[in-house]
């Protein structure tokens, strides 16, 4: 059991933002999110039950009060109340205002919306379950344009979300997993899948960047790449179709639309105006 004074460190850490709900929180502390995903919402014809991609890892040098992240998003919207949320994410980021370092880092979060103390980056708070000897989440990602391949797919038998994780094409092995009973949301439930780029800052800082900075039509923008979806079976799919795009503010993303094909879409820009 933690401490009181632990619970009060952990209670002052900066924590995920469920970004496909509107967080009162950020306008306690006049925060701005930007967003850009592909998204799969739940079909009656098929439930997929995990996803798989490779995407560029980029590097700034960002300022406390900004982030900047490329992943992958799982979310069960529950009774479609925005308090009955819960929602797994994973990829890489840059916070300085959780590592104190502009390093790129790789990281896994999740969070239930019900309770604002419910949900925490890495393994801040108790939740995800480190298994491997070698690879923690919160791990620096090194090297020159690296590409890191993250895999997260729900367990048939136990109900657990399994993380994995590859650098640099490397076959992704597993980090670790997040139990079946942290995300009573998740049980039994059909996820929406997202895919792409999210940024936040605290003003007055300014917006960062989202993906390397380049908007999509520019053919220099990040890109994720070999994008599957997994079935119940474990089966993977090729995600061929152009999925539904989303972007927080059309008046400052208008130049964001991104296209998939054959597993593979360009996304991010510019820091946005305020």
């Amino acid at each position: 059991m933690q401490s009181d004074s632990a619970m009060a460190i952990v209670s002052e850490l900066p924590r995920p933002t469920l970004v496909f709900v509107a967080s009162p929180e950020n306008a306690e502390r006049r925060s701005s999110t930007e967003w850009s995903h592909h998204v799969w919402p739940p079909r009656s014809e098929i439930n997929y039950h995990g996803v798989e991609a490779t995407l560029d890892a980029h590097s700034f040098n960002l300022q406390p009060g900004q982030l900047t992240e490329g992943g992958v998003w799982v979310i069960s919207r529950g009774d479609g109340k925005p308090s009955s949320v819960n929602g797994i994410q994973l990829g890489w980021h840059i916070h300085p205002g959780l590592y104190k370092d502009s390093h790129t880092h790789f990281y896994v979060a999740w969070g239930v919306k019900k309770s604002r103390n419910k949900g925490c980056f890495n393994m801040v708070c108790p939740g995800f379950k480190k298994t491997s000897s070698n690879t923690a989440p919160g791990d620096v990602i090194h090297g020159n344009k690296p590409s890191i391949t993250i895999r997260i797919l729900k367990d048939k038998n136990t109900g657990d979300w399994n993380v994995y994780y590859g650098l640099n094409r490397d076959s992704p092995k597993k980090v670790g997993y997040f139990p079946r009973s942290l995300l009573p949301g998740m049980i039994d439930k059909p996820v929406e899948l997202r895919v792409g780029g999210y940024v936040s800052h605290e003003k007055p800082t300014p917006s960062p960047p989202m993906g390397n900075g380049y908007v999509p039509s520019s053919g220099n923008a990040a890109s994720i790449n070999s994008l599957n979806f997994i079935d119940a079976d474990g089966i993977y799919h090729v995600v061929n179709e152009d999925l539904p795009y989303v972007i927080s503010r059309e008046e400052c993303h208008k130049q964001l639309k991104s296209y998939i094909d054959h597993g593979r879409f360009f996304y991010g820009g510019p820091g946005c105006s305020d």
